[in-house]
C-alpha cells in the first residue's frame, strides 16, 4: 500500500470520527432532562395556608395552593361565577394542584395580589393572564366576565389530579407518560 493511500485512509478515519464526536452533543440534547424524568414530591404541610408554591413538573409550572377557611367560603360563594366544579361547605379539598398556565395561549399566570390592572375593580383573589386576559380563582376555575370581553369563556386550568399520598403531608406527582 502506498503512502498516499495510507494518508487518505487516516484522513477519512479522522473526518468520520470528527463527525461522530460533533453529533454526540446534539443527540444528548434530545434526551429529556433528569428533572422531567423524576416524579415530583411536595410536602403539602410546608406550604402555609393561603399561599401558592410553584414547582417545575414535566417542564411546566405546577402550582399548589392550600386554601384558608375564609377562602374556602369565598370559593363556595363564587360557585355561580364559574363553570364548576362547585364546592360545598366541608367539601373543599385540602389543596389544589394545577398548571399555572393560561388555557388560552399558555402564558404564565400572575397572582392578583402581586400585580393586577384591576386590583380595585375586582374583590376576587386568584390568577390572571396579563397577555391575553382571563381570570381564574385559586382552585383553577375560570371566572366568567372578569378581565374578559363579554361572551368569551375559557377552560378551567389543567388540574393535576393524578398524585399519590406518601404520608405525613408528602404528595408525589408522577411522571406523565404519553401514549400514541
Amino acid at each position: 500500500m502506498s503512502k498516499r493511500k495510507i494518508l487518505a485512509r487516516c484522513v477519512s478515519g479522522l473526518v468520520c470520527a470528527g463527525l461522530l464526536f460533533s453529533l454526540y452533543p446534539f443527540l444528548e440534547s434530545l434526551k429529556p432532562s433528569s428533572a422531567i424524568e423524576k416524579p415530583l414530591k411536595v410536602n403539602i404541610l410546608s406550604i402555609p395556608k393561603g399561599k401558592v408554591r410553584v414547582f417545575e413538573h414535566e417542564g411546566r409550572p405546577l402550582a399548589v395552593y392550600r386554601p384558608t377557611e375564609e377562602y374556602a367560603k369565598d370559593l363556595i360563594a363564587n360557585n355561580k361565577l364559574t363553570n364548576g366544579p362547585y364546592y360545598k361547605e366541608g367539601a373543599v379539598p385540602e389543596f389544589f394542584a394545577y398548571y399555572r398556565q393560561s388555557t388560552y395561549k399558555g402564558c404564565f399566570l400572575y397572582e392578583s395580589k402581586e400585580y393586577s390592572p384591576f386590583k380595585n375593580e375586582v374583590p376576587l383573589q386568584g390568577l390572571f393572564d396579563p397577555c391575553h386576559m382571563g381570570f381564574w380563582d385559586y382552585s383553577g376555575r375560570f371566572i366568567n366576565g372578569v378581565n374578559m370581553p363579554k361572551g368569551v369563556v375559557l377552560k378551567n386550568l389543567e388540574v393535576v389530579g393524578s398524585y399519590q399520598s406518601k404520608g405525613e403531608g408528602i404528595v408525589q406527582f408522577p411522571k406523565i407518560t404519553y401514549t400514541k
